[in-house]
């Protein structure tokens, strides 16, 4: 019973104690830092995309150029993660962006802007895999959904507030200007990287770790790893195809003007941030699954709901309890795959965990868009929410992570 005492006795774990470690505190700064400059870009590149003198798709190529290289980053990154280092790949990432985003304000043609653009999503990939590692490396497991609920919140407060920064930025210097801040933001965390984290960062035992072995391939072996996978697909799928695609069109067909679906945003992201800790606590007390499993199916069926809203008021309602499930979904993923990676490929495992969630970010517009245009939207939500059946599934199916709870059935058995 010495692991559940263990376990017990983090319970008392506050968001001053994740922050009081120096490394960790850094890396959750460095989220909300790097979030700003991503927010101040965010709401711009459309309309940047378009001052070359192309139309819409020109907005939906740069968008895609971005993510795309990300896509085949996250891999790449993952394993010069293992090779050199977290602090090297971060500041290699982070120098990488700062000049991909001048390169690009710069650009004469939508063309060079394009291929600039894609760059800053490589460096961009390299840095946040970094950090991720460097997080499953030095927090301890049982409390790594806490941290990740912190992590996650430093996330939404930086897009919220890079967001507000944007129009202010692009109506005062230009369309381009956000771009140079979003340079200047890199700069300044790769200077916080380089002062306050360490080279090397310190590897904790993890139950794996004889189990090791080099390699994408092998990685993929871990037992635990592929439920993994599918939970965060099925959650980056459902967050970009919901609150990015599907509830713009689908509140302006009920007639919302756009500060109504601004507010029905903003709603949803309240509800989000509220429920980020509490989450974190139950997936550190009770177990992964015991949080991921009703989250995922609650995620579903609302999203499903969601199509079927009749009017504003049922929307914001129903985008609301999106916001609480999507909380409660969003900790868990990070958190088991500290829980099953061997630490001395968490680079590896990183770039794997953060290409199965870019997949569901790519594809899940690209589905959702279809459907809206050729079902209509109440098919759309429906099919949107497929993937979070499928993740609940292979959740409910699956086995337990913590270590802790795993110890403390062992020695009770």
């Amino acid at each position: 019973m010495r692991a559940v005492r263990a376990q017990a006795g983090e319970s008392s774990v506050s968001v001053r104690t994740i922050l009081a470690d120096r490394q960790v505190g850094v890396v959750i700064l460095l989220a909300f830092v790097l979030m700003i400059g991503t927010g101040i870009v965010l709401p711009i590149l459309p309309l940047f995309a378009r001052s070359f003198g192309g139309g819409y798709d020109d907005a939906g190529i740069l968008i895609a150029a971005y993510s795309g290289a990300r896509l085949v980053a996250d891999l790449l990154g993952g394993r010069l993660i293992d090779r050199v280092g977290e602090r090297a790949a971060a500041v290699s990432g982070l120098a990488l962006l700062a000049l991909a985003c001048i390169l690009t304000a710069l650009a004469s043609s939508f063309a060079l802007a394009a291929i600039f653009w894609s760059g800053a999503g490589v460096g961009s990939a390299i840095v946040f895999a970094a950090m991720y590692s460097l997080l499953l490396k030095r927090v301890p497991k049982s409390r790594m959904a806490r941290t990740l609920s912190v992590f996650y919140g430093a996330f939404n407060v930086g897009v919220v507030a890079g967001g507000f920064l944007a129009g202010v930025i692009a109506h005062e210097l230009g369309i381009a200007s956000p771009l140079f801040f979003a340079a200047g933001v890199a700069v300044l965390s790769a200077l916080l990287y380089v002062r306050f984290v360490p080279a090397a960062v310190p590897r904790g035992p993890t139950r794996h770790e004889s189990d090791a072995l080099p390699g994408i391939r092998a990685i993929l072996k871990t037992p635990g790893f592929g439920m993994v996978l599918t939970a965060q697909f099925a959650y980056l799928w459902m967050i970009v195809s919901v609150f990015d695609t599907l509830l713009p069109l689908f509140a302006d067909s009920l007639g919302v003007s756009t500060i109504g679906i601004g507010a029905i945003f903003a709603v949803a992201l309240a509800a989000e941030l509220l429920v980020l800790y509490p989450a974190g606590h139950l997936a550190d007390s009770r177990g992964r699954r015991y949080v991921l499993a009703p989250a995922l199916l609650a995620f579903g069926v609302t999203t499903a709901a969601v199509g079927f809203s009749s009017s504003p008021v049922v929307l914001g309602l129903l985008m609301a309890l999106l916001g609480v499930a999507s909380g409660f979904a969003g900790v868990p993923p990070g958190a088991m795959l500290a829980d099953v990676i061997p630490s001395s490929s968490s680079g590896t495992g990183v770039g794997i965990f953060r290409f199965a969630g870019d997949l569901g970010f790519t594809l899940g517009p690209l589905v959702a868009g279809f459907a809206a245009a050729h079902l209509g939207f109440e098919a759309a939500f429906a099919l949107t929410a497929v993937p979070a059946a499928v993740a609940f599934v292979a959740v409910a199916r699956g086995h337990e992570t913590l270590p802790a709870l795993l110890t403390a059935s062992e020695e009770l058995a």
